[in-house]
């Protein structure tokens, strides 16, 4: 960059700046050893329709936030997908275009999803019931423009974030972590193993409440579209077209004797270089934001370990896949991976 010249550390807002006003170096280098692509690639036409209108640095990064969870939600697609050949692509076009819809004519501060999610967020950190939020919607629709994109009601707002690819499938589970109420137990009223009610006690009125709720965020989609860019196809295969093997070193998971093992008992599988070795990890966290309240709640995240290192440990190709419900931590959570 010909402004820091890549010896002086700042924030990226800055560094984002200095590369919007005077661009590369001309002497710059690219950093193969990196993860950046060695051979020059033509300038692509952006097919995605995203508004490039600079807009004020907070909104932009809401909106980043958006569009990073509907990334997460669809999985990551690159700019270059053809959209006549990809009618999942077609749908993701249509939710960025969601993502960016106006929350009313000439609104600039906020779009319509950004103003909901924001809205969703203060609901969950206040504990807001239902009907509240339903009369917050209510007066927010009488007094904003008549064109304006606000939900009516509580169940709009989540049937929109849902419509956008940012819901997930509640799975009951029983009390003590046994089993899953999901295929063969999904009728059952009570735990197969230990008997324990699946439902609280409610004396038989109002709406049956359930003991624990595993939250789960499909896969499948989102390793489909993996291989729907040429770019991250190609890395797909790297563990097997790129990777550079070197006795007794360890730079890679195909490097480890597990991968090793795996590869020798399922010759099957390891044969093809697109099949998905996923790593997975969890940690708890504290989901009401209190380091004294002793809930928590366990996040499996996936990790695509077929690209190379510099590419798997992004953000962007981290999958939320399950959230484990607390209290208290897990002694065993293959039972809650089974739906994986």
């Amino acid at each position: 960059m010909s402004r820091l010249s890549n010896a002086r550390f700042n924030d990226l807002l800055t560094i984002e700046r200095h590369l919007i006003r005077f661009g590369f170096s001309r002497s710059y280098q690219k950093w193969i050893f990196h993860g950046e692509e060695h051979e020059s690639q033509p300038n692509e036409q952006n097919d995605i329709g995203v508004d490039t209108e600079i807009v004020d640095a907070t909104d932009a990064d809401i909106l980043n936030e958006v569009v990073d969870a509907l990334n997460d939600a669809c999985g990551h697609i690159d700019n270059d997908i053809n959209l006549e050949e990809s009618t999942t692509h077609g749908k993701f076009d249509y939710l960025l275009g969601e993502a960016n819809k106006e929350l009313y004519p000439g609104c600039k501060k906020f779009s319509a999803l950004t103003f909901l999610v924001k809205l969703m967020h203060i609901k969950v950190l206040n504990r807001w019931s239902d009907k509240s939020f339903d009369m917050l919607l209510q007066v927010l629709v009488d007094a904003f423009p008549e064109r304006s994109n606000i939900p009516k009601t509580y169940y709009d707002a989540k049937k929109m974030l849902r419509d956008l690819g940012l819901g997930y499938d509640s799975i009951h589970a029983c009390k003590y972590d046994c089993a899953l109420f999901w295929k063969e137990n999904e009728t059952l009223d009570k735990c197969p193993v230990c008997d324990e009610p699946r439902y609280k006690f409610c004396n038989g009125k109002g709406k049956k409440i359930p003991q624990k709720v595993l939250r789960h965020f499909p896969l499948k989609s989102r390793l489909q579209r993996l291989f729907m860019s040429r770019h991250t196809a190609s890395d797909m295969r790297w563990h097997k077209e790129k990777r550079i093997s070197e006795e007794g070193v360890l730079r890679h998971p195909a490097d480890s004797e597990a991968w090793k093992d795996m590869d020798t008992q399922f010759p099957w599988f390891s044969q093809e270089p697109r099949n998905v070795r996923l790593g997975l990890a969890t940690d708890g966290f504290n989901p009401f934001g209190s380091m004294s309240n002793s809930y928590s709640m366990w996040p499996i995240v996936l990790v695509p370990y077929n690209m190379a290192p510099w590419r798997c440990m992004k953000e962007m190709f981290f999958m939320l896949s399950l959230l484990i419900p607390g209290p208290q931590a897990q002694g065993e959570i293959l039972m809650y991976t089974y739906v994986l």
